[in-house]
């Protein structure tokens, strides 16, 4: 793929043709799944320094939590254009995670009757669902995330055949989609 192509992928001003939206889909994937290893391991190191317990503690079986991958696609999409102005850019990513945290926990709750994270308590919470040090947390993961980890995936991307993108991540998409029918019908049942 041209520089100019790539430029605009980093920049997201316009999109001309199909090729284009596959590869920004392709890239937001990437991050999502990036993003979803990443949060699966801050939970895992979290829990284990604070409550000196290895656990899975997101809602599927596998190494990921998707919110993480859902909020950073949102910090791409909604706030990488304020990523030269790092306070609103901060600021803004609490707002975002922390507006995601609260609906998908609310939403959690009253589809499973259980809570998969619990804040009451904390400083600044809200309803037990959100807290200042959980959008601070995500605020401050999401500085790499606009900064190394994005480029890293157009890059990733830009050397990737579509064939092996498409058997890859088609791959990923699989599992997770598995994992969630698994987990929706049999470990989390809501009928």
């Amino acid at each position: 793929m041209s520089k100019k192509v790539k430029g605009k992928l980093m920049e997201k001003t316009e999109i001309k043709n199909k090729k284009d939206i596959k590869e920004l889909l392709y890239n937001y994937f990437l991050i999502f799944i990036i993003a979803s290893f990443i949060g699966w391991v801050y939970e895992g190191i979290f829990y284990k320094i604070t409550e000196n317990r290895l656990t899975n503690s997101g809602f599927f079986y596998g190494p990921y939590v998707p919110i993480y991958g859902i909020g950073a696609i949102l910090i791409v999409v909604l706030l990488k254009r304020f990523k030269g102005k790092p306070v609103l850019f901060f600021v803004m990513c609490m707002l975002v995670t922390g507006i995601l945290e609260y609906i998908v926990g609310i939403f959690m709750v009253s589809v499973w009757h259980r809570r998969w994270w619990d804040y009451t308590g904390l400083f600044m919470n809200i309803g037990g669902q959100v807290c200042l040090r959980s959008v601070v947390s995500f605020a401050i993961g999401s500085i790499p995330l606009i900064y190394f980890i994005e480029p890293k995936a157009i890059d990733i991307n830009l050397k990737m055949s579509e064939k092996n993108k498409n058997i890859i991540y088609g791959s990923i998409a699989l599992i997770m989609i598995i994992d969630a029918i698994i987990c929706i019908t049999v470990r989390n049942p809501i009928f």
